[in-house]
């Protein structure tokens, strides 16, 4: 074979090689790129609350690159570790990821999220609905620097739970007086005590105290003391709570997708427990008027509850 025959053999040869491994190239890229921009999103189909936080998640995505896939409790899916992430909406989504062992990374997100009674499992991180225990107590003060005791109710004693609500008392000059309910005959008898020597009831989000069956008669037994109650919903104070901090589904489906493109820029989701980080804050004018409370500007409480670190 004469040399312009090597040339020419050559140079095609070195072509065709530049042409696999580019198509080698592109197709590792264009698998990587897949994988990584995938996410999985399991909650409960008969929830409007799960179902519109799923919607903004998905809105806060648009155009981001990350395909979203749902899922609900009720689906076949049988979820694996090839998954890249996993976001679970509520405790059954939970209990379901639970179910098929999958340790690949999550992020849960649960309506209120217990220090103490979480897993500290690696490659899962808990987003809570609701907001910190210290963020309340800030609410409290900001609210009336002369208020001096805050009551709870609790279903049973929570010693871990107690240290932590004391702390954050204690951080704004406030005394935690902590009644449990299993002591009395009912929870009207509990609260009545409680109420005998509060400035302002402080209300936890737990189902077993707080639900449909007895909000009723909790509000009108501290309206009837003349204590204001501090909530955690919007609906609590529309109720006739004095005022809540709470996140709205659309604040927590942009945080919540800022969180899933940080993991796809393998910036992982380091914090185990995450908080709302944008919230509002709603007042009850007509009971703050009843009970005689002048209420600051709901503006400059959001803004000064946004600027401590109060978490």
């Amino acid at each position: 074979m004469d040399r312009l025959s090597l040339t020419s053999t050559f140079k095609t040869a070195s072509a065709a090689l530049r042409g696999v491994c580019l198509l080698a190239f592109f197709s590792c890229t264009a698998t990587t790129a897949l994988a990584a921009q995938q996410v999985d999103i399991i909650s409960a189909a008969d929830s409007g609350y799960q179902q519109s936080l799923v919607e903004n998640i998905r809105d806060s995505l648009h155009g981001s690159g990350i395909n979203v896939r749902t899922f609900n409790t009720n689906s076949d899916k049988s979820f694996n570790n090839n998954e890249q992430l996993i976001i679970s909406i509520g405790s059954d989504a939970a209990s379901l990821l639970n179910q098929n062992n999958i340790v690949t990374s999550q992020l849960r997100i649960l309506a209120n999220v217990d220090a103490d009674k979480i897993p500290a499992q690696k490659n899962t991180s808990y987003l809570s609905m609701t907001q910190p225990h210290c963020r309340q107590f800030a609410l409290i003060r900001l609210l009336n620097d002369e208020w001096q005791t805050v009551s709870l109710l609790l279903p049973e004693a929570d010693v871990a739970l107690t240290h932590r609500l004391e702390s954050c008392a204690n951080r704004y000059q406030l005394t935690l007086q902590v009644i449990l309910i299993d002591q009395y005959i009912n929870i009207i008898d509990a609260l009545n005590s409680a109420l005998s020597e509060s400035d302002v009831l402080l209300a936890l989000p737990d189902n077993s105290v707080y639900n449909a069956g007895t909000i009723k008669s909790i509000l009108l037994t501290t309206y009837r003391h003349k204590v204001p109650v501090i909530g955690f919903s919007e609906s609590f104070v529309r109720a006739g709570a004095l005022a809540a901090i709470h996140s709205s589904t659309k604040q927590l489906g942009k945080q919540t997708a800022e969180l899933i493109k940080k993991h796809y820029k393998n910036q992982s989701i380091k914090q185990h427990i995450i908080y709302p980080d944008d919230f509002d804050v709603t007042i009850n004018k007509d009971v703050a008027k009843s009970l005689g409370i002048l209420t600051p500007d709901r503006k400059a409480l959001i803004k000064n509850l946004k600027n401590k670190n109060n978490e």
